[in-house]
């Protein structure tokens, strides 16, 4: 019969394999040797190797300026070097995740001692390339024995088990599983969450942060829209306003620009009556802009039209018609058209003009 395997996939992908990816690389972040993690938060742990009591931190001893962790529960003890078969064995990088099967197998090759009294340990010392450098510690469960009841002789009652070490040649330690160490694991572990906790904490605080800060800004912005829109809203009536000034300033300009230009018509009127001589009659005055059409009587209208020609304020003197005397009353008729400019400056005026202006200005007095 065919064998069918439970392999969870996904598009072909073996999704067993994808998480020994991922439990290989949190444990790299956790427990490689150099980790930061583990460097930062591994309690400190002593060490009896050869007689001698050494702290060790994080698979490292420590060094003078690096503070041990008080009072440390936590303990270990190392086999020493005749009890324990060391080998260094150079591994493809690929057979990592697959490392536990591998070391067994070749625990089995390896050790000395009968199965059921074989105990190995083993450990990543190195990375290269493409090639993990594993070494791998093998010994006898007598030797544990033997050093486990030397430890407990020596150590405090209420302690943790003292874990069971064992160093390769370049001085890497390597933990036996399964001889203490549980109690240390927790620790780091609790440190970790502890930590994690502390950057949760902080990093919640800065949303709620931003967020709070967020919303202030939005409130203000909302606040400055509002009055920008009222401002707008005002700066729109004012143009309105603004506009309207100005179309009322251009037609007052225009209304300014018109009187200017329209002739005197008082004083041109005072003047022309205070410069009629006595014999002449003025029957009709019609002011058309600066043109001026005046018919009258007169017993000798040539000699009004020679009179009007040599006044400065008057040019283009022309009779309308031929002068024809009345049956009536004996006098010519006259019809005389000219055009009158702006009024002499004071000391252009003659005896007649200063009379006209002098009544000029009596009456606008007396109105």
């Amino acid at each position: 019969m065919t064998d069918v395997g439970n392999k969870w996939s996904l598009f072909g992908l073996d999704l067993t394999r994808s998480g020994k990816w991922v439990a290989l690389g949190c444990h790299q972040l956790m427990y490689d040797r150099g980790a930061w993690l583990l460097q930062r938060f591994d309690p400190s742990i002593r060490v009896t190797r050869g007689g001698e009591v050494i702290l060790y931190r994080a698979d490292a001893p420590l060094g003078e300026g690096v503070a041990p962790d008080a009072q440390t529960p936590f303990s270990a003890a190392a086999l020493s070097a005749d009890a324990v078969l060391l080998k260094t064995l150079h591994l493809p990088a690929s057979t990592e995740e697959d490392l536990d099967d591998a070391m067994l197998l070749e625990v089995g090759l390896s050790s000395p001692f009968p199965d059921t009294d074989t105990r190995a340990a083993w450990r990543v010392v190195g990375r290269h390339e493409n090639v993990i450098e594993v070494a791998l510690a093998i010994t006898s469960q007598a030797a544990i024995d033997d050093l486990l009841a030397e430890s407990c002789d020596s150590s405090y009652g209420g302690a943790p088990l003292p874990e069971v070490w064992a160093f390769d040649h370049q001085g890497i330690p390597i933990s036996f599983a399964g001889y203490g160490g549980s109690e240390r694991q927790s620790a780091y572990l609790r440190r970790l969450v502890y930590a994690s906790g502390l950057v949760a904490v902080v990093w919640v605080s800065c949303v709620v942060a931003i967020t709070l800060l967020a919303g202030a800004t939005a409130l203000r912005a909302d606040r400055l829209d509002a009055t920008f829109q009222q401002v707008r809203s005002d700066a729109a009536a004012a143009a309105i306003q603004r506009e309207s000034l100005q179309l009322g300033r251009t037609r007052l300009s225009a209304i300014e620009r018109a009187i200017s230009e329209r002739p005197n018509y008082q004083y041109w009127l005072n003047h022309i009556a205070a410069s009629a001589p006595d014999t002449v009659y003025l029957d009709r005055l019609n002011f058309d802009g600066n043109e001026v059409t005046v018919n009258g009587y007169s017993n000798n209208a040539a000699v009004y039209l020679r009179m009007l020609t040599e006044e400065p304020g008057y040019t283009d003197v022309t009779a309308l018609s031929a002068f024809a005397r009345d049956r009536n009353n004996g006098l010519e008729r006259f019809s005389i058209q000219w055009r009158v400019t702006a009024p002499p400056t004071p000391p252009q005026l003659s005896e007649v003009d200063s009379e006209a202006i002098e009544e000029s200005s009596e009456a606008e007095v007396g109105s």
